[in-house]
């Protein structure tokens, strides 16, 4: 008798890749409702923003969190995506390390909402961080810490756990979100341009605050377009 396992698989595949799509559907249109709404938006006022029910968002997430950790993944996804290719080929530990700012700055500009969103820590150990961007940023911290070892071997010098350098990393990342989450609560055109923001960071985080403080906002320049980024 001729087996059909073949054929419950071949179901069975389909049925997975049907569900993963759809859940990424409804991840998209999570950002885009977030986007509008803002990021404390009720699981109510999402699933009506998308033109559902929130029973279909419970059926893929289970909650609100897990819808929230389901973004979080996408968001900071794109975000280290973006991170690595800023720190792609041969350039400078400083041109890299600015070029990181911006993209930071730039990611989490395309929607202050959805951002916030994102990295909210989990309602459960809010002075814990967030379930998703906790690995993230452990992920940026070693990204940080293989350039600042090439520049100090470059330079000769061997760091070590017991040299306060060594702590620059984490430093240098607490400051940039502390520094981005402030700036991001400040609107256009009033808040100044992600490329200049990100040159006085990276002033601040290289040389100190003296050769660091940002340039004044051009009312001429333009500012991040405003969008839930996909």
């Amino acid at each position: 008798m001729k087996s059909d396992t073949p054929a419950r698989d071949g179901r069975s595949a389909r049925w997975d890749r049907h569900r993963a799509e759809r859940r990424l559907e409804l991840v998209r249109a999570a950002r885009a409702a977030v986007h509008a709404l803002g990021a404390h938006a009720s699981m109510d006022e999402i699933a009506s923003h998308a033109g559902t029910s929130k029973t279909v968002f419970y059926r893929y997430f289970g909650d609100r969190e897990g819808l929230r950790l389901a973004v979080a993944e996408r968001v900071t996804a794109h975000m280290e995506r973006r991170l690595l290719e800023a720190v792609d080929g041969p350039t400078s530990g400083a041109d890299a390390l600015h070029r990181m700012v911006e993209v930071y700055l730039t990611v989490a500009a395309t929607s202050p909402q959805v951002y916030a969103f994102a990295v909210a820590p989990a309602p459960a150990a809010p002075d814990a961080p967030a379930p998703v961007l906790g690995p993230f940023l452990e992920r940026v911290y070693g990204v940080l810490e293989s350039g600042l070892a090439r520049d100090l071997a470059a330079r000769g010098r061997t760091p070590d756990p017991g040299d306060p350098l060594a702590l620059w990393p984490r430093a240098a990342v607490g400051l940039v979100r502390a520094a981005a989450e402030t700036w991001l609560r400040t609107e256009p055109p009033e808040r100044i341009e992600a490329a200049a923001m990100a040159r006085a960071i990276a002033g601040w985080l290289l040389t100190g605050v003296a050769s660091g403080v940002p340039d004044s906002p051009d009312p001429a320049r333009s500012h991040p377009k405003t969008g839930a980024s996909s």
